[in-house]
């Protein structure tokens, strides 16, 4: 009997991890980390822009938004953490212009500064926009080049993922049948963990502004919520989400949480050299020494 039961046992653990595997593969289209360095991607006015940003892979990702600018119209922006391009600027769901990577860098960190010192940028997220756009250079198409190996934090980096853990080896689970079932057990609930948290990340993902706080409640409550002047933040450390919402209407989505790096890991934002008291809307340009993205923010050792 027990020589008939132990192939079985084996034969659970190849399932389980064939199902970590499989579920591996598809992350990318989940908007998770793939681990696989995408070389061009082509991106038209054309286009649906926002399925474009919440599609690009996080590890190309240093952060993304979207909000309305100060003539209503929807902006989606995502800076990249690679190739030459700093960012794209996406009005109305159309790829309308590029940022340049020094201006994309002093855009985040003078943003994180404010956030952490004063009040969430989100409540002047419309002016914020406006001039953004005001530096950006307008362009119809571009093609991105992108190796991975940027040494940009990515927003997979300051994310903290329970999807990524993994199902040990065969080798650690020993031969003790009573050890081997613990462990397919918990495998097992991490698998389910999985799944629920990549269906949350979806419906969180899928929220646009314009959206109800109580829709956002529906899905999971906040993990963290926060009372700012003008509003409130519903975050979501898990995701590396946040929502700023005013008078029950959510106003920026934004991808991380700027609220919550800004009480955590502030040391995201910094730049050495950087002017800070410059870090306003109209200055936030001039704020970082032109040299300094060469070099930071570093991923982690």
């Amino acid at each position: 009997m027990k020589i008939n039961k132990i192939p079985m046992i084996f034969l659970t653990v190849w399932t389980l991890c064939s199902c970590s595997v499989f579920s591996d593969g598809k992350r990318q289209s989940d908007g998770l980390y793939t681990g696989t360095a995408i070389q061009e991607i082509s991106v038209e006015r054309t286009q649906d822009g926002r399925q474009f940003v919440t599609g690009l892979s996080p590890q190309f990702v240093m952060e993304r938004f979207e909000t309305r600018d100060t003539q209503g119209r929807t902006i989606i922006y995502v800076a990249l953490t690679d190739g030459d391009t700093g960012g794209l600027i996406f009005i109305d769901n159309h790829l309308w212009a590029t940022v340049s990577r020094q201006d994309a860098l002093a855009f985040y960190s003078c943003r994180g500064y404010v956030t952490a010192i004063q009040q969430h940028w989100a409540k002047e997220a419309a002016r914020w926009a406006d001039t953004l756009l005001a530096v950006a250079q307008e362009t119809h198409s571009i093609t991105l080049h992108l190796t991975g190996k940027s040494s940009l934090r990515s927003i997979i980096e300051v994310v903290n993922d329970p999807s990524l853990s993994q199902v040990g080896s065969l080798i650690d689970l020993g031969s003790n049948p009573l050890g081997i079932f613990r462990k397919l057990s918990s495998a097992r609930d991490t698998l389910v963990e999985h799944d629920n948290y990549q269906k949350t990340l979806q419906q969180l993902t899928g929220v646009t502004t314009g959206t109800t706080e109580e829709k956002i409640a529906e899905i999971i409550k906040p993990e963290d919520v926060s009372f700012v002047n003008g509003g409130l933040i519903m975050a979501y450390p898990r995701f590396s989400l946040e929502y700023f919402v005013s008078n029950g209407i959510v106003k920026v989505v934004q991808q991380p949480s700027f609220h919550q790096l800004s009480r955590s890991q502030a040391a995201l934002f910094y730049l050495p050299g950087t002017k800070w008291d410059q870090c306003t809307l109209q200055g936030w340009r001039n704020a970082v020494p032109a040299q300094t993205f060469d070099v930071l923010p570093h991923k982690a050792p």
